[in-house]
């Protein structure tokens, strides 16, 4: 991994050299060496970034299956989604035999 990669992978994940040390327990100095290019970065490190950055597009899928779900259940026939026309909304009403509306 280079210098360039580790600063990439850590904007990717958002978070700071600081919160790596704090997370790794390193100390400030030896990701400046490595940001420099004084020392070589461990092979540990890129491997550490690759699977918090999996974990970061396992939440993020799993928020948009949560999303998809409230959208389905929003936009179920005679949800009256906000916007809709009165006819969208009569959607799966059914007349009873003495003319009122069930749904």
């Amino acid at each position: 991994m280079t210098p360039e990669q580790f600063d990439t992978a850590l904007e990717e994940l958002g978070i700071k050299a600081a919160d790596f040390c704090r997370r790794t327990g390193l100390v400030p100095n030896t990701v400046w060496r490595w940001r420099k290019a004084i020392t070589p970065i461990p092979d540990w490190v890129p491997e550490y970034l690759g699977a918090l950055l999996e974990v970061k597009l396992l939440r993020a899928a799993l928020d948009l299956e949560r999303l998809a779900g409230v959208l389905a259940d929003v936009r179920q026939p005679g949800a009256g989604v906000a916007g809709e026309g009165a006819e969208s909304q009569a959607e799966g009403l059914e007349t009873t035999s003495s003319g009122a509306l069930t749904g």
